[in-house]
């Protein structure tokens, strides 16, 4: 039962992500390049849900980014920032629906994170359950099983 609700947290992770993978496309695509390949990234999730369109990651700044995206990816934050104004700049149409996106993006970036945050809690279950099992190192010493596998089989 736990695995198969994990295929369901998974299923709705991708489902979410899509949704917001294709709203970006929509209202704009050089930050969804930017911010498509990072999108489950915790850095890129807190950003969306904080500013939800482009002219409000615009009027927070680079400084301000920086400072909130730093505790989630220390390493690639100033990168990340320069990606995102880089990606800005490429881009001077604004889109109709954009406003109405800059409702949505917010929302569905936050359900991302509860779905990524309930798969994480979920995965230690799974990983105590297999690791109790009799044949859990034999499972998981095979090439291509790992926990999630093991335990479902």
């Amino acid at each position: 039962m736990i695995v198969g609700f994990d295929d369901d947290l998974a299923g709705e992770a991708t489902r979410v992500a899509n949704r917001l993978h294709g709203l970006l496309t929509q209202i704009h695509p050089s930050l969804k390049r930017v911010l498509g390949p990072r999108l489950q990234h915790p850095a890129a999730l807190t950003l969306l849900e904080r500013f939800g369109s482009p002219a409000q990651i615009r009027k927070a700044g680079r400084r301000r980014l920086g400072t909130l995206l730093r505790p989630k990816a220390p390493r690639m934050a100033e990168r990340l920032v320069e990606e995102i104004f880089a990606a800005l700049d490429e881009q001077t149409v604004t889109v109709p629906g954009t406003e109405a996106a800059a409702l949505i993006v917010p929302s569905l970036a936050a359900s991302l994170t509860s779905v990524l945050d309930q798969r994480k809690l979920l995965a230690g279950r799974i990983e105590e359950l297999l690791e109790a099992h009799l044949l859990a190192k034999v499972l998981t010493s095979m090439p291509g099983i790992g926990v999630r596998t093991g335990a479902r089989i």
